[in-house]
């Protein structure tokens, strides 16, 4: 069947550049899904989008569905024909009401017994009229954090829509969407552009658009930005400063992205660089530009536009940049003459969570937690430096700078101690308290940082989970996810052999009893399976596979970084090891077993050779693995566990488990029970997923 590509486009106003991609991908699947459900599939489904349109490619859509046939079923066959096989009332009327002659019944199996049917061929429909309802769907079914309502409309959308482009091969699909119809033709850019720009088809749109000012890939428009940030950094000697996340805005805050670079008082990086990086990163979306020696005074904007021809909008982004680090000054001036201690009272004031009380209660939860913690990792010696840390960790959110400068909660603290002389541990773990702030962040430089953010994320999760708001589907209003994924990632950096499950069992327990919401007991069980699941996460992204995940889950992962070393070691034994005798055996085992313990095997019990030779041989593994397995030393204890597969095999091949003499049944049970307990110290190998 012919097949032809899809072209689509809603233009808008300025889509937020934090929404723009995942409109884009959100689309792009669900113009995809649509297709495949309609059973018009494309080869290939592809997204664009600047700040003022959304784009969806795709390509090799059937021209029109296949025929299908359906069938309507009607009353049982034995209603429907007398004995002497005539049509009785009952066909008649199921015949006339699906509008067909008695002779069309026709007589199937159906989940009802045998019964009559009408079948029909339905012809598929056309592709540009599949199009035509599902994208409508498709658009109204997406969801953004905010909408926006306009005109005389009911429904929103993320920003005003100002057109439509949609075809289908050369056709237009016609349709409307929040008032506007469907065309084929679009605008350029709304300043360097004039006038419309009729379109035949996908390779004329990329070309006429960029013709106008309108660069529609966002990584085209990233790699731009970055090229030519790089030059003018270089002009003055530098090097941009920059980071995937912001130069991910940068390409979505423009259409036709230009640069400029302007400079900034060289008074101002006597501020600690932290300040000066957020003044210009966070809030004005600039590229700070570094020198050998640290920042220089020198920023890189983007603008959307081809150039600064006038020099009018570098000079507002200098004037914009030196007015808020001024203002940063002040702030940092002015908090620095009181110390944090100073300022705990005011945390009275500040709520932490409606139900869960302020943070001068977290802070004091936050003692005890991380106290317990220190303690826990054997770092019993700077339990002093954690308490002070924890006391102080909160202080900052009451400072002038803080309140201006959100992104710098915890950094600032951290600056402020170490102004005021604090020991650098300390410091450290109060500006790190919120690392890893996302995935492929830094965990805390230091022992104390870690214990300090992994006491907030315990005490948060805790508190959230015993008010019963545990995060489903998409929904995580308290970053829960984030937190419990940042507190897998330190464990897992500073491979502290710990029981995690107790420490969160503490840091329920410092919540009051009476809390409404879920019991201690459910909470705690709420929690474990919502931990399982990130370290199920963090262990995928070390290369792990799903079934190797779950063989090492499953016999214990409380310990996150032991379970991380089992995982990695099965990882790379099954590429040089032959686990699949292995495994297959314990599939079988299990079989045999279920959940039961049969107990402990008697050799005086064995009658084959091959239970003997098992029973031998399994001993032995079991002596190295008393020594293996304390010592962590785990690839050499999977080859220990895989050198008994031959007796394996041989034994289920030889003896017969469930044999009549209940007595050989027990002690043949017992031996497998034995050899399943002793193995599953390191995975449960039943779990792994092998060809028979």
């Amino acid at each position: 069947m012919k097949r032809d590509d899809f072209l689509f486009e809603i233009r808008t106003e300025e889509i937020p550049a934090a929404t723009l991609a995942g409109a884009r991908r959100d689309l792009a699947r669900g113009i995809g899904e649509a297709l495949e459900q309609e059973g018009v599939a494309a080869e290939s489904v592809e997204s664009y989008g600047t700040p003022r349109r959304l784009v969806v490619w795709a390509r090799g859509i059937p021209e029109r569905q296949s025929d299908s046939e359906s069938e309507v079923l009607g009353p049982p066959a034995s209603a429907a024909f007398g004995g002497d096989g005539k049509p009785t009332r009952a066909a008649e009327g199921f015949a006339r009401a699906q509008k067909v002659d008695v002779s069309e019944l026709e007589v199937v199996d159906s989940a009802r017994g045998r019964t009559v049917a009408v079948r029909r061929r339905v012809p598929g429909r056309d592709a540009i009229d599949v199009l035509a309802k599902a994208v409508p769907r498709v658009i109204g079914e997406l969801t953004f954090p905010k909408t926006m309502r306009w005109g005389t409309g009911e429904r929103s959308f993320v920003r005003p829509v100002r057109g439509l482009l949609a075809l289908f091969g050369a056709r237009v699909v016609p349709m409307e969407i929040l008032g506007a119809r469907s065309a084929d033709w679009t605008m350029g850019h709304r300043v360097l552009s004039d006038g419309t720009l009729t379109v035949t088809g996908p390779a004329d749109y990329f070309q006429k658009l960029r013709g106008a000012y309108v660069e529609p890939d966002s990584e085209a428009r990233r790699s731009a930005i970055l090229d030519s940030a790089r030059r003018l950094a270089a002009q003055v000697g530098g090097r941009i400063d920059a980071d995937a996340d912001l130069a991910a805005v940068l390409a979505d805050l423009v259409e036709w992205p230009g640069l400029v670079r302007g400079s900034f008082d060289p008074a101002f990086l006597d501020l600690p660089e932290e300040i000066t990086t957020t003044a210009m990163r966070v809030h004005q979306k600039f590229l700070p530009v570094r020198g050998t020696s640290g920042l220089l005074p020198h920023f890189i904007a983007v603008m959307d536009n081809a150039d600064d021809r006038h020099g009018f909008i570098g000079k507002g982004n200098e004037w914009v940049l030196n007015a808020r680090l001024a203002d940063a000054r002040f702030f940092f001036q002015e908090d620095s003459r009181e110390p944090l201690a100073a300022r705990l009272p005011e945390l009275e004031r500040l709520s932490f969570q409606d139900r869960l009380g302020s943070y001068a209660a977290k802070t004091i939860r936050l003692e005890e937690l991380a106290a317990a913690i220190a303690t826990a990792v054997g770092r019993a010696d700077v339990v002093g430096q954690a308490r002070t840390a924890a006391r102080l960790s909160k202080a900052d959110l009451v400072t002038r700078m803080v309140r201006e400068f959100t992104d710098l909660q915890g950094v600032m603290g951290g600056l402020y101690a170490r102004a005021e002389g604090l020991p650098e541990p300390v410091w450290k773990a109060i500006s790190d308290q919120y690392r890893p702030q996302g995935q492929g962040d830094d965990p805390p430089r230091e022992d104390v940082g870690a214990v300090l953010s992994l006491a907030d994320r315990f005490d948060t999760l805790a508190g959230i989970f015993r008010l019963g708001l545990v995060p489903t589907g998409s929904k995580d209003p308290y970053g829960l996810r984030r937190a419990a994924a940042g507190a897998v990632a330190i464990a897992l950096s500073r491979r502290w052999r710990v029981d995690w499950s107790g420490l969160l069992e503490k840091a329920i327990s410092l919540y009051p009893a009476d809390l409404p919401g879920l019991s201690p007991p459910v909470a705690l069980a709420e929690l474990e399976k919502f931990f399982a699941e990130r370290l199920r996460n963090a262990l995928e992204r070390a290369g792990s596979s799903y079934d190797e995940i779950s063989a090492v889950v499953n016999v214990g992962s409380w310990d996150f970084a032991d379970a991380a070393e089992r995982a990695a070691a099965l990882t790379e034994a099954r590429r040089r090891l032959d686990f699949r005798g292995l495994v297959l055996a314990f599939k079988r085992i299990r079989n045999i077993l279920g959940a039961e313990d049969p107990g402990q095997p008697s050799a005086r019990f064995y009658r084959e050779d091959a239970e003997r030779a098992l029973a031998a041989d399994f001993l032995q593994a079991k002596a190295l693995l008393e020594e293996l397995v304390p010592a962590r030393r785990y690839s050499e204890a999977l080859e220990t566990i895989a050198s008994i597969s031959p007796s394996l095999d041989r034994f289920f091949v030889e003896v017969l488990v469930n044999c009549p003499d209940g007595d050989l049944k027990r002690n043949r049970q017992a031996l497998l029970g034995a050899i399943r307990k002793e193995f599953t110290r390191i995975a449960d190998f039943s779990e792994i997923v092998v060809e028979k």
